[in-house]
C-alpha cells in the first residue's frame, strides 16, 4: 500500500460519528506544561506510551516502545516496505556456509559518548543476549531464541562481525533489523539500570532524561545520520483524542496513530495524516492449548471467524484503507498466499460449527486487549464482540496495559494448567515483517515453553521452512502454512493493519517504514 496523504481525509469525512471530532474539541493539554513552552528546533512527538523500560534497547522493538527508542539506537540492517533488506550500521554481508556469515562493520560511526563503533560492540552485545541471564525474558532475547537463532558472535577485526547460527538460517540479515546496538563499554560501566536511564547508542539523537511519560532528546552532532533539527521531545498521551486536539492547539507536531474519524478535522485546521503499510494482520488470539478453553476445539475457532463482518470493518471503521485479513502474512510479505481468502460472514455456519462442537446455547469468555495501539481498534474490538455475542460466544471485554501483556506473553504470570496468563482469548497481531512470519508463529506451533497454540503440522512446515536456503522452496513451506494456519484458525483474523500518524502544518521530510519513524529526515516550518 503506498503511503497516502490528505486526499484520504476527504473521503472518510462522512465516517464521523457522534464519538468523533465533535467530542475531541474540549479535550486539551493545560497551557502551563512543558509541552506548551518548547521551542521552534524542537520536534514535538506524542506517542501511545513510553517504552516501560525507559532506555533498555532489548525490550522495545515493539510498538509503542520502538517509538521512543528508534531515535537512540540502530539496528545493522533494516527492512522496507516491500521486505527489502539494507544496511544500516552494516554496509554488507556474506553466507560462508549454512550457519555462518560475516557482516561488515560501517566505519565512521561514532557513539553518544564519543566512542567508535566497532564489531566488538555489536558481538558484545550479541553474546549478551545469548549468555546473560539479566537479557532473559526480553523481547530481543526471545527474538534470537526464535528467529535469529545465534549461537556465538565474535569480532574478526574492527570492522567485521562474525555470527554462527545454531542452525542453518537463509534469513539472517533480514532479521538483525530486530536488534538495536547500544554501547556495551558503557553499559557495562555503568551497570544496566543506569544505562536505562542514560541510554547510549549510535541514533541522530541522544536521550538527555527520561521520566514517566515523557522524554527529552538533543541532536547528536557526531552522528553519520545527523538529524536536521535539534531537538526532539516525546509525551506519553495515551488518548487518541488528545494526541489529534494537541496537533490543532500547536502544541505536538507529530501524532502517532490518530483515529480515522479526526482526519476531516485535521485537515481542515491544516494538519495532515500520514497513512502507512504495516507487514501485520489485525486480531485476537485464541489459547487454544488451554484443554479448558472452548477454543482448543478448532470448529469454535472457525464459527468465531465466520461470525466477523470484515468488510464492514473496512468499509465502516477504516474508511476503505484496507483489506480484509485472513491469514498470518500481508498482500505485500514475503510468504503471502493469494489462493487464501478471509472467512465469509456467515453467522449461520457460525451457529451450526458452535452446535456441532456441542456449544449450541453459546459460552462466556473473555478478550483481554490493549486499545490505543492501532487505528480505530475500540471500536474494532467493541463490533468483534457484538458480532461473537451475535452467534453466543458472550465476549466480556477486559482493557490491560502493554507491562501486563508482556508479563503475560513472557510467563511471568501464567494462566490454568501451565499456560500463558491471558485469557482465552487475547490482542495478538500476526506480525511478519521478516521473511517468514515469525512474530506469529513461535507462539502458535509448539516452539515456545508456553504456547498459545501447537499444531505439528505447522510446527513441521514452519521448521522446514526456517531451513530452508532456496528462496522459491521458503516461499511455497510458507505458502502451505498460510493455508494450513487459516483452516485451524489460531487466529481470529480482522484486516490488514496500516499506521496513520497526524502531523502538524509544520512537518516536513516525515517517513514511516515499518513503525520506524524518520527522525533524521524530518524538518520543521517556521
Amino acid at each position: 500500500m503506498p503511503n497516502l496523504q490528505s486526499g484520504l481525509g476527504r473521503s472518510m469525512r462522512a465516517l464521523r460519528n457522534t464519538l468523533g471530532v465533535a467530542a475531541l474539541a474540549g479535550i486539551m493539554i493545560p497551557a502551563g506544561t512543558a509541552m506548551a513552552q518548547m521551542q521552534d528546533d524542537t520536534i514535538r512527538f506524542a506517542t501511545s506510551a513510553i517504552a516501560p523500560s525507559f532506555g533498555r534497547p532489548e525490550q522495545g522493538t515493539a510498538s509503542p516502545s520502538v517509538y521512543t527508542l528508534w531515535p537512540i539506537y540502530e539496528s545493522l540492517t533494516r527492512v522496507s516496505e516491500t521486505g527489502d533488506v539494507t544496511g544500516l550500521l552494516a554496509t554488507g554481508w556474506k553466507n560462508l556456509n549454512n550457519t555462518t556469515w560475516n557482516f561488515t562493520i560501517r566505519q565512521g560511526v561514532k557513539f553518544h559518548n564519543g566512542d567508535t563503533l566497532t564489531a566488538k560492540h555489536v558481538a558484545a552485545q550479541l553474546n549478551y543476549l545469548i549468555s546473560n541471564e539479566e537479557a532473559h525474558g526480553t523481547v530481543a532475547y526471545s527474538t534470537n531464541q526464535k528467529q535469529a537463532n545465534i549461537k556465538s558472535a565474535r569480532a574478526i577485526d574492527n570492522n567485521t562481525l562474525e555470527l554462527i547460527t545454531a542452525s542453518g538460517n537463509p534469513e539472517l540479515p533480514r532479521q538483525m533489523a530486530g536488534f538495536w546496538i547500544p554501547n556495551t563499554n558503557a553499559r557495562d560501566d555503568m551497570g544496566t539500570e543506569a544505562h536505562n536511564k542514560s541510554p547510549v547508542g549510535t541514533g541522530p539523537f541522544k536521550a538527555t532524561s527520561f521520566k514517566p511519560g515523557e522524554v527529552t532528546y538533543d541532536a547528536f552532532e557526531g552522528a553519520w545520520r545527523p538529524a536536521k533539527v535539534k531537538h526532539l521531545h516525546t509525551f506519553e498521551l495515551a488518548e487518541a483524542a488528545t494526541r489529534v486536539t494537541s496537533i490543532l492547539s500547536g502544541e505536538i507536531d507529530i501524532s502517532q496513530n490518530v483515529p480515522i474519524d479526526a482526519i476531516g478535522q485535521l485537515e481542515a485546521g491544516g494538519a495532515a495524516v500520514h497513512v502507512a503499510s504495516r507487514p501485520s494482520v489485525m486480531g485476537w488470539r485464541f489459547m487454544s492449548v488451554r484443554k479448558s478453553s472452548p477454543f482448543s476445539d478448532k470448529r469454535v475457532r472457525q464459527a468465531a471467524n465466520y461470525a466477523i463482518d470484515r468488510q464492514s470493518m473496512v468499509d465502516n471503521l477504516l474508511g476503505g484503507i484496507t483489506v480484509p485479513g485472513g491469514q498470518c502474512a500481508t498482500r505485500f510479505t514475503f510468504g503471502y498466499n493469494p489462493a487464501v481468502k478471509p472467512y465469509p460472514f456467515d453467522p449461520a455456519k457460525a451457529k451450526a460449527l458452535l452446535a456441532e462442537a456441542g456449544y449450541a446455547d453459546g459460552f462466556d469468555t473473555e478478550a483481554m486487549v490493549l486499545p490505543g495501539a492501532f487505528p480505530a481498534d475500540g471500536e474494532i474490538y467493541q463490533f468483534a464482540a457484538q458480532q461473537l455475542n451475535a452467534v453466543g460466544i458472550r465476549v466480556k471485554l477486559t482493557n490491560i496495559q502493554f507491562p501486563q501483556w508482556l508479563d503475560n506473553w513472557f510467563g511471568k504470570v501464567k494462566g490454568d494448567g501451565d499456560t500463558m496468563g491471558f485469557s482465552d482469548i487475547f490482542q495478538n497481531s500476526c506480525h511478519n515483517y521478516n521473511a517468514i512470519p515469525f512474530d506469529a508463529y513461535p507462539n502458535l506451533s509448539c516452539q515456545k515453553d508456553l504456547p498459545s497454540h501447537c499444531d505439528e503440522a505447522e510446527a513441521d512446515l514452519l521448521t522446514r521452512a526456517v531451513a530452508e536456503f532456496d528462496v522459491e522452496k521458503r516461499r511455497k513451506l510458507i505458502q502451505e502454512l498460510m493455508a494450513l494456519g487459516h483452516e485451524n484458525a489460531p487466529n481470529l483474523f480482522f484486516v490488514e493493519l496500516v499506521d496513520m500518524t497526524g502531523l502538524s502544518g509544520r512537518v516536513q521530510g516525515f517517513d514511516n517504514t515499518i513503525q520506524r519513524f524518520s527522525f533524521d529526515t524530518i524538518t520543521l516550518k517556521n
